[in-house]
């Protein structure tokens, strides 16, 4: 009868901590719903978005001295010179500056200097989408007790966004760019406690408004960029072609003709370049969307179709 007791109570204690393992189990669950996401599949992300940096600001500088050099042959060329649009004008803030006049639109603005700006603007963008890359791989992993790189990083983040917000004068608000507009020191502990409560998918879902708009910039970017190459094609076409027709030397002749030829090369290259640069950015959400869905699987992103693009570059 005692060993009928002892087996029974055994079997009643196998049961209780069956019990106690399966609530911890649950409970577990409830604090986290996915695992961390792999440090592979970010510093992927990270690295890729630096590729992209780097090819999309040599496309640009590329344009821009394609544009600087044509600007002085133009010059050159010209009987009388006005020195007014070749002077600087120190418009506004301290360190702000103008061609020609302080009233003058873009359309009165050299175009190197307009591809200049929009290289900054890029840039900008870019770092912008790099730093928030940095964010997640520190994010990841973060806790209570190393929040204070985090929330360096955080700030750093919500201070390129104010910039962008100001340069480009859309509103810091969730419907524009998600929790870009929020981002700051100050929001760090309630991203770390979405994080316990709800996963880091959850989290990474409030700031894809903010990719989908820096993609759509970044591909306005370029389409401003293959504009300016059109017309730059345009007037060195123009002026060729009118040298060609009035040209009796059959030497000289090729010479142009052979310029024509390495100008529509040198065009289409280009063009093409900001083609694939273009389709890279707007890639980009589909690319943080697939991180999310490593995040759910456990595997590693490939990012794919974004990676496909910078390396046809």
């Amino acid at each position: 009868l005692r060993k009928q007791i002892q087996v029974r109570q055994g079997a009643q204690m196998t049961k209780f901590n069956t019990l106690i393992l399966l609530i911890a189990l649950t409970i577990s669950g409830c604090v986290s719903t996915s695992q961390p996401i792999s440090p592979d599949s970010l510093n992927h992300y990270r690295d890729t978005l630096v590729d992209l940096n780097v090819n999309s600001i040599q496309a640009l500088t590329v344009e821009y001295e394609w544009n600087y050099r044509n600007f002085k042959e133009r010059i050159k060329t010209q009987d009388r010179t006005d020195p007014n649009p070749l002077t600087l004008r120190f418009c506004g803030g301290r360190y702000q500056w103008k061609w020609g006049d302080c009233d003058a639109d873009q359309t009165e603005t050299p175009a190197f200097n307009v591809i200049a700006q929009s290289r900054t603007d890029l840039a900008m963008i870019n770092q912008a989408m790099i730093d928030y890359a940095n964010f997640l791989i520190q994010f990841s992993t973060a806790n209570e007790g190393s929040k204070e790189n985090l929330e360096a990083a955080a700030k750093k983040i919500g201070t390129a966004t104010k910039s962008i917000s100001s340069r480009f004068g859309v509103d810091l608000n969730d419907d524009n760019i998600g929790a870009f507009a929020s981002i700051g020191v100050s929001v760090v502990q309630q991203l770390l406690a979405k994080k316990q409560r709800e996963g880091m998918t959850a989290v990474m879902a409030d700031f894809q408004p903010g990719i989908q708009y820096f993609a759509n910039l970044g591909s306005d970017a370029m389409a401003i960029s293959a504009a300016g190459i059109k017309d730059e094609y345009n007037d060195e076409n123009k002026k060729t072609t009118r040298a060609m027709a009035v040209e009796n030397d059959g030497s000289k002749r090729w010479a142009l003709v052979e310029q024509l030829l390495t100008l529509n090369e040198q065009t289409s290259a280009q063009l093409d370049s900001l083609s694939i640069l273009s389709a890279a950015y707007e890639s980009l959400p589909n690319a943080h969307e697939e991180l999310m869905a490593a995040l759910q699987s456990g595997q590693q992103a490939s990012l794919a179709e974004l990676v496909g693009h910078i390396e046809m570059i």
